[in-house]
């Protein structure tokens, strides 16, 4: 059974409940295996008691519909990892969904809540700073973008259920994550990222996680965005998987007009070599 597994006098309960009061969008900002889809379950929970409707957006679950055949054979994935255009198709997407799901549902009622990676630009869209009438509502105080940051100790637990429901899935989806061979590839490539703007000078082909050069990278990214830091230092254990819901909630997903529609404005304003 789905349920609150927070504990009302902690950190996550009190900012959550706080957002669940206050904001309009949420924004789960962190790499695979940092916990966000259990943060993203429990607010929606909290929110759901609350009696606000909630809206899902999820890099998961907003990619797949761009990665039709026709579109997957130009630009296929290698190793796990979706392709550049891919990637900038669907942040392209996901910012105008933004813009489309503020202008057509109530407030206070209805409440969005996503996830965004960022890193390897998955849906960076939504952090940059960019000329057009969705930036009000990604700079409003009501829009809040929140980094989960998990303690080593919490860190190492994660990958090791992530290395067990790869192979014996508690959801469909859970078969879907980021296998642990592209969550080491990911670090890789925040740690390098790191190095570029200064907060670290250690240079390694392997490194340990570090929640501050991790933290320091996210809050970096989301410069031009309202965020919050949420430090995790305790292990959570949902009864069932973090995917589980009670009843359906509505995902913003692009229809395949739009995906036609994008990924020709893509094709016609970069060359993938500039893309990636």
């Amino acid at each position: 059974m789905t349920q609150i597994i927070l504990k009302p006098e902690s950190d996550i309960y009190v900012l959550f409940r706080e957002l669940v009061t206050n904001a309009e969008r949420v924004f789960f900002a962190g790499l695979p295996g940092v916990g966000k889809s259990l943060m993203l379950q429990q607010l929606t929970l909290m929110a759901q008691d609350a009696g606000r409707d909630v809206y899902l957006l999820q890099w998961d679950t907003t990619r797949p519909v761009f990665e039709t055949p026709e579109i997957l054979a130009k630009y296929p994935e290698i190793d796990g990892v979706t392709h550049a255009m891919i990637r900038k198709a669907v942040g392209m997407w996901a910012r105008q969904a933004v813009g489309e799901w503020d202008s057509t549902h109530e407030k206070p009622k209805h409440m969005l809540i996503g996830e965004v990676p960022l890193v390897g630009n998955r849906l960076m869209e939504l952090a940059k700073p960019y000329d057009d009438d969705v930036e009000a509502i990604l700079k409003d105080e009501r829009t809040q973008f929140v980094i989960p940051v998990p303690s080593k100790a919490v860190r190492d637990v994660i990958e090791a259920n992530r290395e067990k429901t790869i192979v014996d899935p508690r959801h469909e989806k859970e078969s879907k994550d980021a296998p642990p061979n592209v969550l080491r590839a990911l670090w890789h490539d925040l740690y390098q990222l790191a190095g570029e703007l200064s907060l670290t000078n250690v240079q390694a082909e392997k490194v340990p996680y570090s929640p501050v050069i991790y933290c320091g990278v996210y809050e970096y990214l989301l410069q031009h965005r309202n965020v919050q830091t949420l430090e995790i230092d305790e292990v959570l254990k949902p009864a069932g998987s973090a995917y589980d819901f009670e009843q359906p909630i509505p995902i913003l997903t692009a229809s395949p007009k739009q995906v036609i529609s994008i990924m020709a404005q893509l094709e016609h304003n970069f060359t993938v070599e500039q893309v990636q």
